[in-house]
C-alpha cells in the first residue's frame, strides 16, 4: 500500500483507533495472541514516553503491522482459527489490484475510518515480498519480511488499556512490540527497499526522543554488535550511513534520508531554505548517532 507523503496526511485520532483495534484483536484471539509481535508505525507510541508539547508530535499511523511467530501458531490448539477470530471482530480480507483477497492484508471499518492489519512473517525458505502460508485451518497467509523475526528476541512487553470496539468496555492487554534496536533496524531495511519518507521520519524520531535520546540509542546498537543479530544490525547501520551520512560523493543533507524527513515533516509547499535547514538538522542528528555507535 502507498504511504502518505507528508505528516499532515496522518490523523492522531486514527492512531488512537489503531490502538483500540489492536487491543480488541488481542482480547479476542485467545492463545493466538502470544504469537503476534507489533512492528511498524504504531511502535513509536510505546517507545517514546514524552508527549507534545514537551516534544514535537510523531506522525502516527493508519495501520497495524504484526509479525507472526509461525512455530507457536503451529503448536497452538485454538477453538477457532486465526481467520475466524479476525472475522469475528469485523476484519475483512483486503482486495489486491486484481480484485482477489491478498490473504495477508485485512481491513476493519469504524465509522468512516478504515484500519488495516498486515500479517507478516520471516520465512527463510520464502523470498522477501512473497507470501508464506500460515499453519492454520483457513486460507490465510503472511507477507514474508526478511529479518522481521528479530522482534521475537528484541521486544518489549507493555500492558495497554483501551476502549474495545463496538462498545465492548475497556480491557487491558499485553502488547509485545519491537524495542528501539529492532524498530530502527527494520525501518532502515524498509526505507532502503521502498524509499517511503515516513520510514525516515520514524527512524530519526525514535532515535531522538526515545528515553535517553541519541546516547541511549547508540549504546543499544553497540551492545548488539557481535551478538545474535550482529549481521542484521551491521546491515542496518550500513544503510543508515548510505542514506544519511556524508561521503566522497554527497553531503549528508543532500541524501534521500534527510530530504525524505524534511519533505515529510514540512510538506511540499515550503520555502527551500527552510527545507535545507531541516535536512541539515536530520543529517546532523544521524551523524551524532552513527559517531556514537562507532565509539
Amino acid at each position: 500500500m502507498t504511504k502518505p507523503k507528508t505528516i499532515d496526511e496522518y490523523n492522531p485520532e486514527v492512531t488512537d483507533l489503531c490502538e483500540r483495534v489492536l487491543v480488541t484483536l488481542l482480547r479476542h484471539l485467545g492463545p493466538w495472541k502470544k504469537s503476534m509481535y507489533l512492528i511498524g508505525g504504531l511502535v513509536p507510541r510505546y517507545l517514546v514516553h514524552d508527549k507534545p508539547p514537551k516534544i514535537r508530535a510523531h506522525a502516527g499511523t493508519g495501520d497495524i503491522d504484526v509479525v507472526i511467530k509461525m512455530e507457536m501458531l503451529g503448536e497452538t490448539e485454538a477453538y477457532r482459527t486465526l481467520e475466524e477470530n479476525l472475522q469475528k471482530i469485523g476484519f475483512k480480507p483486503r482486495l489486491n489490484k486484481n480484485g482477489n483477497n491478498d490473504k495477508w492484508g485485512w481491513w476493519l471499518r469504524d465509522g468512516k475510518t478504515v484500519i488495516e492489519l498486515e500479517l507478516l512473517a520471516d520465512d527463510p525458505d520464502t523470498k522477501g515480498g512473497k507470501l508464506t502460508v500460515l499453519p492454520t485451518k483457513g486460507e490465510i497467509s503472511a507477507m514474508n519480511i526478511p529479518h522481521s523475526s528479530m522482534v521475537f528476541d528484541a521486544h518489549i512487553e507493555r500492558e495497554v488499556t483501551a476502549e474495545l470496539l463496538s462498545d465492548g468496555g475497556k480491557a487491558t492487554e499485553t502488547i509485545r512490540h519491537a524495542n528501539l534496536l529492532c524498530f530502527v533496524c527494520l525501518k532502515a531495511y524498509a526505507f532502503d527497499s521502498r524509499a517511503a519518507r515516513k520510514d525516515a521520519h520514524d527512524i530519526l524520531y525514535c532515535i531522538e526522543f526515545a528515553p535517553g535520546g541519541v546516547t541511549a540509542a547508540a549504546a543499544e546498537f553497540r551492545a548488539a554488535l557481535n551478538g545474535e543479530h550482529d549481521a542484521i544490525v551491521k546491515g542496518a547501520l550500513r544503510i543508515l550511513r548510505s542514506r544519511f551520512r556524508t561521503d566522497k560523493h554527497l553531503q549528508g543533507f543532500e541524501k534521500d534520508g534527510p530530504v525524505g524527513v524534511a519533505r515529510f515533516e514540512l510538506g511540499e509547499d515550503v520555502d527551500k531554505d527552510q527545507l535545507v535547514r531541516k535536512q541539515r538538522d536530520a543529517a546532523a542528528l544521524m551523524e551524532e548517532f552513527l559517531k556514537a555507535v562507532d565509539g
